[in-house]
């Protein structure tokens, strides 16, 4: 498993700055090379015709079909997104990619929702890619309703486009305020999810996963980071060891798809793939003077919450 810390170095170590007018979308791999990630120069998991793939077979549930990845953010002061795939670049510019070989990639975007957005894409564990997400409140004010979510379609063989995705309902004190099992939904996060998993779902067809969290407010000058997780399983590894797998990293909450060949869950399907997120830590305010760029995506990190539980009752 690989420690903020490193990361860190080797984000910082890279040194390369690229303009939007320059940088190209990179490739990263895990470091026993079972596994690469497609990472637009915008943020999205997929580019080139890579998402999120398991080197040995070549298995795919992003670049599957027509690959579509997401991100979008909200605040008081509007939205903004990345979809490249279907709704195209809102409201948002990429300013800087800096690349750490094949290990790491951080991309940072500027919007007019007031946030400068740092995403940093490394492998956690071989199957398992982590997003780190930092927002950084630049606009001079509080920032309000402040809001982010990632949308992806999962086409997951042997059964692509007639797929099982499953989510828990979401209960209890939590960042998470709306999830969905459609992997085509618009990625401003003001407009509500139309195919909810807010209640617990199971369903099969063409479907994907989409996590949308509250961070509530952003002082002037403040931040707040969390982390996304992506998973594909491992050859031999059924959807309840992804689950695990994940949780075990710090997730608090996923949406998990699954080849549908024997049926919905609790049955068991040949692969699968996840979405998931961490606890959102309080907003906190920092300085900037002295910070690198690369470390920018890490600087408001406090580490992560407690732990979701594996249970699923659907």
């Amino acid at each position: 498993m690989t420690s903020k810390t490193a990361i860190l170095a080797l984000a910082g170590a890279a040194g390369l700055a690229l303009t939007a007018a320059s940088a190209q979308a990179q490739t990263i791999t895990s470091t026993d090379g079972k596994y690469t990630a497609g990472i637009s120069n915008q943020g999205e998991v997929y580019n080139s015709g890579v998402g999120l793939s398991r080197n040995s077979d070549g298995f795919d549930p992003i670049a599957a079909g027509i690959g579509r990845d997401s991100w979008g953010v909200s605040t008081n002061l509007g939205y903004a997104y990345a979809d490249a795939s279907y709704y195209g670049l809102k409201n948002t510019t990429s300013v800087q990619s800096v690349y750490a070989g094949s290990a790491a990639v951080t991309i940072s975007s500027s919007t007019i929702a007031g946030l400068f957005i740092t995403q940093t894409f490394t492998f956690l564990q071989s199957n398992v890619l982590v997003d780190y997400v930092t927002l950084l409140n630049n606009s001079g004010a509080a920032l309000t309703d402040v809001q982010f979510q990632r949308n992806v379609d999962f086409d997951v063989a042997p059964t692509a486009f007639n797929e099982n995705t499953f989510a828990n309902s979401i209960t209890g004190p939590t960042d998470v305020v709306d999830s969905s099992y459609n992997g085509f939904e618009n990625p401003n996060p003001q407009i509500a999810y139309s195919d909810s998993c807010a209640a617990g779902c199971n369903q099969t067809g063409d479907v994907g996963a989409g996590i949308k969290v509250s961070v509530g407010t952003i002082a002037a000058g403040g931040s707040a980071s969390f982390e996304y997780f992506y998973g594909d399983n491992q050859t031999g590894q059924d959807v309840n060891g992804l689950i695990s797998q994940v949780v075990g990293d710090g997730a608090n909450y996923w949406v998990a798809t699954q080849s549908s060949e024997n049926g919905a869950y609790p049955l068991l399907g040949s692969n699968s793939a996840i979405l998931a997120v961490e606890a959102v830590p309080e907003p906190s305010t920092w300085a900037m003077l002295g910070l690198g760029f690369a470390g920018l995506g890490f600087a408001g990190y406090r580490g992560r919450k407690s732990r979701g539980s594996v249970a699923i009752a659907l």
